[in-house]
C-alpha cells in the first residue's frame, strides 16, 4: 500500500510560489472521491513545498475525522496518516500499520470507536490468536502487540481531537501464552552431548572453517559448564576472565539485530561474576593456548578479544555457535525439539544444580535471572532420575518399618 504522502505533488506557479496538491479526501476506507485539495504557498525550493505540504495534510485528515464516520477501521487509518504526516511513524511503519489495520480490524470489528469496549477488543485478540492468519493459524502475539500499538495510538488521538470521549484501551489485557517448561537433557542425553563436546575441543582442527567450529563448540561446552546465555558467551572478552580467582564476568552479549554488535547489560542481575571450578579453568587454560597458535600475540594481549573468536579474532555470531551445537547434537544421537539450541544447556545446568539441592538464590544468580520465579521453573529433577528416587524411597520406607517392627 502506497503512503498518502507519496501522493502530495507541488508545482512552480510564481516566485517562491507553489501550489501543493494534496490525496483526495477519503469517504472511507476502500474508496476514494471528491477532488484534490490544494494550496498556493510560499517556498524557495520543491522540497520545502512538499514539506509545506505534508503539514497540510495532516491538519487536512484532522479535519476530515471531525466530521467522519465513526468506523475504527476508517478512523485507525487516518491516524497513520496523520502520524506520517507528522513524522511520528516512518513510511515502512506507516505501510505496516495500515496493512494491520485493513487486515485484522476491518472485517472483524463491527461496533462504532465510541461503542467499543475493552472487552471487545480482547475479543479481537483473542480471535487473531486462535485463527488471524491468513491460512487459517493463529497470528504470534508480537502481532497482535504491534496493533495493539495502533489502536491505543488512534484512540489517544481520537480522544485528543475531540472525536470520542474516552479510550477503552486502558482497560484491555494483552493474552500472555503460558511459558513452556525449561527442557533438561536427561542424564543419557547429557552424557552423550558432553562426551561429544569434550572429544570436539580437544580434537586438532585446521583450515578457517575447523578453527570457526572448535571455536563455537568451545563456547557451548562453557555453556554447559557456567549456565550463561549463548549472547553472553560470544561476548565474553579475554580481560573478563579472572582464573585467579577463578571467576568469569559476564558484563555484554552479543545481539544480531541490525548486524551484529557486543551491547551492555541492562539489568543489574545479568552483569555478574561466575565462579569457575577447577575442569572448566583447566579447559580454559587449553583454549587459550590453542587461541595462541592462531592470533598474533597483540590479540593475546588485548583484553578485548573475544574468548570464542573466528579465526581473525572477531566475535562470533550466536546463531553459528547454535548451529554447531545442534549439529553435534544430532551427530551423537541427541535430538532437540523445534527451537531449542545452546540454551538447552543453560536449562540443564540449572536442573543439576537444583536437584542437587544448591540455594535456589545461589542459581538465580549464576544465571541472571532478575526474578527468583524464573529461576523455579528449573526446580524439576531430571529425566531419568525418578526411578532412582522410587527406589530410594522403597529403601528408606523399608528401613523404617524394619526399625518400627524391631520395636
Amino acid at each position: 500500500m502506497t503512503s498518502p504522502l507519496d501522493r502530495i505533488t507541488a508545482r512552480k506557479v510564481g516566485t517562491d510560489a507553489w501550489e501543493v496538491a494534496l490525496p483526495r479526501r477519503r469517504s472511507s476506507v476502500a474508496h476514494r472521491s471528491g477532488v484534490r485539495p490544494r494550496h498556493v504557498v510560499h517556498a524557495s525550493s520543491w522540497e520545502e513545498a512538499i514539506g509545506i505540504g505534508h503539514g497540510l495534510f495532516a491538519r487536512e485528515v484532522t479535519a476530515y475525522l471531525m466530521g467522519c464516520t465513526m468506523s475504527l477501521c476508517d478512523l485507525a487509518v487516518h491516524f497513520v496518516d496523520h502520524a506520517e504526516a507528522d513524522g511520528a511513524y516512518s513510511a515502512d511503519t506507516a505501510r505496516d500499520y495500515r496493512g494491520m489495520v485493513l487486515r485484522y480490524v476491518r472485517p472483524n470489528v463491527t461496533a462504532d470507536a465510541d461503542e467499543l469496549t475493552a472487552l471487545d477488543v480482547e475479543v479481537l485478540y483473542a480471535l487473531l490468536l486462535a485463527r488471524g492468519g491468513r491460512d487459517g493459524s493463529g497470528v504470534s502475539l508480537g502481532t497482535v502487540r504491534k496493533l495493539n500499538t495502533v489502536l491505543r495510538g488512534t484512540y489517544d488521538f481520537l480522544v485528543r481531537e475531540g472525536v470520542v470521549t474516552s479510550s477503552p484501551m486502558p482497560g484491555v489485557k494483552l493474552a500472555t501464552p503460558p511459558e513452556p517448561p525449561a527442557r533438561a537433557l536427561s542424564e543419557r542425553e547429557y552424557a552423550r552431548v558432553a562426551d561429544a563436546l569434550e572429544a570436539a575441543i580437544a580434537e586438532p582442527v585446521q583450515g578457517a572453517s575447523g578453527i570457526a567450529r572448535k571455536s563455537r563448540l568451545f563456547g557451548a561446552w562453557v555453556i554447559s559448564r557456567t549456565g550463561v546465555r549463548v549472547g553472553e558467551m560470544c561476548a565474553v572478552r579475554l580481560g573478563e576472565l579472572l582464573l585467579a580467582r577463578p571467576a568469569m564476568l559476564v558484563t555484554g552479549s552479543m545481539s544480531e539485530r541490525g548486524g551484529l554488535h557486543r551491547k551492555g547489560t541492562k539489568r543489574p542481575a545479568h552483569m555478574r561474576a561466575i565462579d569457575l571450578d577447577a575442569e572448566t579453568v583447566a579447559g580454559i587454560r587449553a583454549h587459550l593456548a590453542w587461541m595462541a597458535t592462531f592470533l598474533p600475540p597483540s590479540a593475546m594481549a588485548d583484553d578485548t578479544t573475544p574468548l570464542c573468536c573466528t579465526p581473525t579474532g572477531d566475535f562470533l555470531r550466536p546463531r553459528s555457535m547454535t548451529e554447531a551445537f545442534k549439529e553435534l547434537c544430532a551427530g551423537c544421537g541427541v535430538a532437540l525439539g523445534r527451537g531449542e539450541g545452546c540454551h538447552v544447556l543453560r536449562h540443564t545446568h540449572a536442573t543439576q544444580l537444583l536437584g542437587d539441592g544448591e540455594d535456589p538464590e545461589a542459581v538465580r544468580e549464576r544465571l541472571g535471572h532478575t526474578r527468583i520465579e524464573t529461576t523455579y521453573r528449573y526446580d524439576h529433577v531430571m529425566p531419568g532420575q525418578g526411578a532412582r528416587v522410587a527406589e530410594r524411597y522403597g529403601r528408606i520406607a523399608s528401613r523404617t518399618r524394619e526399625a518400627g517392627s524391631r520395636r
